[in-house]
């Protein structure tokens, strides 16, 4: 490295350039990063919503190719799989040396991945001698949106031989990967503290957009539609619920894969609940709004790395019912500020909604509790300076954090 200076160089590369959770987390940290010791860059493969929110920043934007060494691809075929593998290899040396003169024209002294599925900046700040971060959201493992190319291990043994420093949004995501415990800091996802909400206007105001009665209460999952949420364990808890009361609506949130949709909507009309369950696609306007005019968030997920909607949600003082699936366990304390169930335990989530849907009292006092946790433990301005602390660490440079309470995380 050529000598740690402040605002330090910073090249942040995306492996995505649209707006999901990864994608989001990284603009939350380029919006609250602290520009005076900070000078941040950011490569994405594409131009869309993350880049043009990202230069409304005044932050640079460069476009170049990366190709996935985990693919975000699900059900390939072992011959598809070496094919994927062998299209990645060719051009790999070219991709790097890409990224690595960018390294030299902006002067970077540290680069910094998102997510793991790409591998072209942690091998440039290798071939030009820059310290790295590779901040992993997600399992490999296991993971129903992810089909590993190669063993875990290995993708263990070189994301250790690449970085200094790997940072993870939750203990159960860095649990994954026990090779890089030496390297690891727990950084939990935050969000920038909206205002309190008016939940009666929130409420009408998404009643009327949906075209619903807003005398009746509102359940809703928000979030990415995709087969790891396990869409249809919250339909079959709709289901137990709308036998139970008649004056409930529901709705899911969020865009994904158009079979995967239609696949969602055929299981809403088995279970004769086209009348009761609205799927609008991505909300097009405030998710605070949504989130305040919700009566239960619920969150049915088999995996979860963090749980961004539960402290959306939490933030707006609604209760939280998920399952026991990760992330959202290091969020919700039981039957304290939401409820927690089993994975596929349609029955027991149904029950739990029902208890904070017939007992006003009670969502409320889970409601006010979560915002407080939210305010503690979740602010854009601790999950930053979690961030930034690290960044520093690996560069020999002393924390610049002036109030450093409100660091978010640290080595495990």
């Amino acid at each position: 490295m050529h000598g740690s200076h402040l605002p330090l160089r910073v090249l942040f590369v995306s492996h995505d350039g649209g707006m999901a959770g990864a994608q989001q987390t990284l603009l939350t940290l380029l919006e609250g990063i602290d520009r005076e010791h900070f000078a941040p860059y950011v490569v994405v493969p594409y131009r869309g919503e993350l880049s043009i929110r990202v230069e409304k920043l005044d932050i640079p934007v460069i476009t170049r190719e990366l190709r996935h060494w985990v693919p975000c691809i699900a059900g390939l075929s072992h011959q598809r799989r070496l094919q994927h593998l062998w299209r990645l290899i060719p051009s790999l040396r070219s991709r790097v040396w890409a990224i690595a003169a960018l390294i030299e024209r902006f002067r970077i002294e540290l680069v910094y991945t998102n997510t793991v599925t790409c591998i072209e900046g942690a091998l440039a700040a290798r071939t030009t001698n820059r310290p790295h971060v590779w901040h992993i959201h997600e399992p490999i493992k296991g993971n129903s949106e992810l089909l590993p190319l190669l063993p875990t291990w290995i993708y263990s043994k070189v994301i250790s031989i690449l970085s200094n420093r790997v940072i993870f949004p939750s203990v159960v995501v860095s649990r994954d990967y026990p090779a890089l415990a030496d390297k690891q800091a727990i950084v939990y996802n935050g969000l920038p503290m909206p205002s309190a909400v008016d939940r009666i206007a929130a409420h009408n105001e998404v009643a009327a957009l949906l075209g619903l009665d807003p005398t009746r209460q509102l359940v809703g999952v928000v979030g990415a539609i995709q087969p790891r949420k396990d869409h249809y364990t919250f339909v079959k808890a709709a289901e137990i619920i709308a036998k139970e009361k008649n004056d409930v609506d529901f709705v899911i949130v969020g865009s994904g894969g158009e079979l995967h949709t239609q696949k969602i909507r055929k299981f809403v009309k088995d279970f004769g609940l086209e009348g009761r369950i609205k799927i609008p696609g991505r909300w097009p306007g405030s998710i605070q709004t949504m989130m305040a005019a919700i009566d239960v968030l619920a969150i049915s997920s088999e995996q979860e790395s963090f749980g961004l909607t539960a402290i959306e949600s939490m933030a707006m003082e609604t209760p939280v019912v998920s399952t026991r699936c990760g992330g959202p366990e290091e969020i919700i304390e039981d039957n304290s500020n939401g409820f927690l169930v089993n994975r596929k335990d349609a029955k027991s989530m149904a029950e739990a909604m029902l208890k904070l849907l017939n007992e006003p009292l009670l969502a409320r006092r889970f409601g006010a509790a979560g915002r407080i946790d939210v305010l503690k433990r979740f602010t854009q301005e601790r999950y930053v300076n979690g961030v930034q602390d690290a960044m520093l660490d690996v560069c020999g440079i002393k924390s610049v954090v002036t109030n450093h309470e409100n660091a978010g995380g640290g080595s495990i």
